[in-house]
């Protein structure tokens, strides 16, 4: 089953590596350049066919990428029509970018497929601390917005809560019973997150702790009782109190016996939630899906693009200041590994892989990085600037030595991982 999910996740990644291409196979159509060759994949060719104005169309084996192949692109090209660097400046800036703009137009229409089927996800109040019942939250409230910023697929709870945890107070807007309500919610002071039990249907009273205090021995969690703070807390156990720290593990008997309770369990089932202290609403939460209509969807793909490069840009930005960790980064064999992972837990994931990945790329592509089509429409707009072009054969070298840095950064990346996992 495992091999179909790695297909699976090539034939995504060829998808939009050749959506890629295909804009600057389209933008040179348009200037009328001339095109050598169109492929989908590298290596030998599988399927080959020429087209009579001398183009080649052909299917490689190896489905790891494609290219789109222009007629002189690393030489002055002086006496041959239509090649790469015969044609003016700004048309090679446009043929070059063009790429990148597929990709990113390809990314918002992808974005509003999967608004209109996966819609939105709104927060349920699981339960909640004494201190927010007592001000009118109820286990079932629907929470649709937070000081009038309204609960979006590209907005989530978090994020607001993020944004205002400088508040002392929260407007929330509730949904109860299909009507909403405007509540003022006083924030409690909670220095450790927790967890909730958010449906214990999904567990059936089957979750059992180690005693601290004898580890050979597992302990039934009654679900009514079950909190727990990150650092340490004290839950009735059996009728007994018990102190649990961090580092408690839980388990599921099954055929007698005793099986860790994963938290990639806990994130599929969305059995046992985390409440971050940082927001310190005193409540926990689970998401429900809510429906986006054909136009609605259309209208918000724009924002939820935004709201996907901006986490992108993050976990860029995150190599930087140490965010994103190494082990966390991956090649091309981790990020099909990765996407035929997250495709066998919820093949819904898959539209939104479209967006995420065709976005990536166009971010990627676009950082002037040796090699990728930002660097190369760098240097054309450094010959814009200097009215002449830089060394055609030095800027060839170095998009030469670009690449090979970049498979090999590629390949460490991907064993790195596997070592590290």
């Amino acid at each position: 089953m495992k091999i179909l999910y790695v297909l699976l996740a090539l034939l995504i990644l060829l998808v939009l590596i050749t959506v890629h291409e295909f804009g600057h196979y389209i933008a040179g159509k348009i200037f009328k350049f001339k095109i050598n060759e169109f492929s989908i994949g590298f290596g030998p060719a599988i399927y080959k066919r020429t087209k009579r104005n001398g183009e080649i169309f052909s299917i490689r084996a190896l489905p790891l990428g494609g290219y789109c192949a222009f007629e002189g692109e690393d030489e002055d090209g002086k006496d041959r029509p239509g090649a790469f660097n015969t044609r003016p400046a700004w048309q090679r800036l446009i043929v070059l970018i063009s790429g990148v703009l597929f990709n990113v137009m390809f990314g918002i229409i992808t974005s509003a497929i999967y608004l209109m089927v996966a819609g939105n996800t709104l927060p349920v109040i699981a339960a909640a601390r004494n201190e927010a019942l007592t001000q009118g939250l109820q286990k079932g409230d629907v929470i649709v917005a937070v000081e009038g910023r309204s609960v979006e697929a590209y907005r989530p709870i978090a994020d607001i809560l993020s944004d205002n945890k400088g508040n002392q107070t929260l407007h929330l807007t509730i949904e109860r019973n299909g009507e909403r309500q405007e509540l003022v919610i006083n924030k409690t002071t909670i220095t450790n997150g927790y967890f909730y039990v958010a449906d214990s249907s999904k567990i059936y009273n089957n979750l059992y702790v180690v005693d601290s205090e004898n580890p050979g021995q597992y302990l039934a969690v009654k679900l009514d009782d079950f909190r727990q703070d990150l650092m340490n807390y004290e839950v009735t156990i059996d009728g007994e109190t018990k102190s649990v720290n961090s580092s408690v593990k839980y388990y599921r008997l099954v055929d007698g016996e005793y099986v860790e309770y994963t938290y990639e369990d806990m994130i599929k089932d969305q059995t046992i939630v985390y409440s971050s202290g940082e927001n310190s609403l005193g409540i926990v939460y689970y998401q429900v899906a809510g429906k986006y209509g054909f136009f609605e969807s259309l209208g918000k793909a724009w924002p939820f693009s935004g709201y996907v490069c901006k986490v992108i840009f993050k976990a860029l930005g995150g190599i930087f200041t140490g965010a994103t960790h190494i082990k966390d980064l991956g090649g091309t064999i981790t990020t099909i590994s990765t996407i035929a992972d997250y495709t066998a837990v919820n093949p819904l994931i898959i539209l939104y892989l479209f967006p995420m990945l065709s976005l990536n790329l166009a971010i990627f592509n676009i950082l002037p990085i040796p090699a990728l089509d930002g660097a190369r429409a760098v240097f054309v707009i450094i010959e814009m600037i200097r009215r002449k072009p830089i060394n055609r054969k030095v800027e060839g070298w170095i998009h030469t030595i670009g690449l090979f840095v970049l498979l090999g950064l590629v390949l460490f990346l991907d064993i790195f991982h596997l070592v590290v996992h």
